[in-house]
């Protein structure tokens, strides 16, 4: 089977549709499949590269709007192709828009993972939502030959979804990559006195990720220490936010991790919090690295999210409350057998419905299905 994954941006931008993307193409052509990824060009990036076996294509950006590239020639590439199949991801809207037409002009099925809501501030944001909603975002969902959701109650509260037949499909982990035995020991050493706790957020640093909050959480406890892995525009305004708290000596800005400590990173620490405040968080592959890690999670009570674990692989917390987290982290500080129970049940989840192997298989199902009709 030869497929084409369309996707707004792609490795190395950061983010957990890009590793969705990238780790699900890697075990496709695992599987014997031939598998290429169109994607939009920044900065010095090359036009075209392998990676792992797959063959990447990048093509400029005419605009970019609200950070989503706007990128018209993906519907003539897509036109052109030669693939069985064509697999888009979204939002942002516009890449998806322009790949669904050049399938349907090619009279190729084509696949929608539908990964979160477009979520915007202010008037014009919701003016630009409505607009992305009722015009853009429509034609591929209503054409797709199949939609993917990454969870049940995403499927059920995104109102773009709506009245529109949806399989449920998770995110993935490497379940190899990420697992019970590798040696934080120098991580742990490097950050912690004394064997002080250490808990642990790793994503981009932008506001609906409610790194802010997670921050504000240290205030409520006057025990352990918050190491934040990753990069991002929002950097400046929570160095700014720790110094004010005085929490200089009790948060760390690890800054980027390269792919072969960040496992380590996961080893160190004794809990991993998603704080996530907004929409825009899908689903959180960084949970399923801690779980994979055999760590306890806190989670923000958000469509998406919350579907990670049950409360007994961690605890699922009131989003933009950090006394919530605060609780939480203590009760996981002054329990580590009851914390360790926690992360072996949540390693035991991951291997049982989040390792590449089934979603891949899962995914496969989905594009053979369509193939067969």
């Amino acid at each position: 089977m030869h497929i084409l994954q369309v996707t707004p941006y792609f490795f190395p931008h950061f983010g957990g549709v890009e590793s969705h993307v990238l780790g699900l193409s890697e075990n496709l052509i695992k599987m014997g499949h031939e598998v290429e990824v169109v994607t939009s060009r920044y900065s010095r990036m090359p036009e075209t590269e392998n990676i792992n076996g797959v063959k990447i294509t990048r093509l400029p950006q005419w605009i970019n709007m609200y950070n989503t590239p706007v990128v018209t020639s993906i519907r003539q590439f897509v036109r052109r192709t030669h693939a069985d199949i064509v697999h888009i991801h979204s939002p942002p809207p516009f890449t998806e828009r322009f790949a669904a037409k050049g399938a349907k002009d090619a009279g190729k099925p084509f696949v929608v993972t539908h990964h979160c809501d477009l979520e915007l501030k202010g008037f014009f944001g919701n003016t630009v939502v409505n607009f992305y909603q009722r015009y853009l975002g429509e034609y591929p969902l209503r054409e797709a030959d199949r939609v993917i959701s990454t969870t049940d109650s995403y499927a059920t509260t995104s109102r773009t979804l709506w009245d529109i037949d949806v399989t449920v499909i998770p995110n993935a982990v490497d379940i190899n990559r990420f697992n019970l035995h590798t040696d934080g020991k120098i991580i742990r050493d490097k950050y912690s006195c004394e064997n002080e706790p250490l808990g642990l957020f790793v994503g981009r640093l932008v506001p609906h990720k409610g790194i802010g909050i997670l921050i504000r959480s240290l205030t409520y406890t006057k025990k352990g220490k918050l190491l934040i892995v990753g990069d991002g525009p929002y950097k400046k305004w929570l160095i700014n936010l720790v110094k004010k708290l005085d929490l200089k000596h009790r948060v760390i800005f690890v800054g980027p991790v390269d792919d072969y400590w960040l496992p380590s990173y996961y080893s160190a620490t004794d809990a991993v919090i998603l704080p996530s405040t907004s929409r825009l968080e899908a689903f959180g592959i960084v949970g399923l690295e801690g779980m994979a890690s055999g760590k306890p999670l806190i989670l923000s009570d958000i469509p998406g999210v919350r579907d990670v674990i049950s409360e007994r692989e961690g605890y699922i917390v009131e989003p933009l409350d950090p006394s919530a987290i605060a609780v939480a982290l203590e009760k996981i500080w002054n329990a580590p057998e009851m914390a360790r129970e926690m992360g072996m049940r949540g390693r035991e989840r991951v291997e049982k419905l989040f390792s590449w192997e089934k979603v891949s298989k899962d995914i496969e199902g989905v594009f053979a299905e369509i193939l067969a009709k």
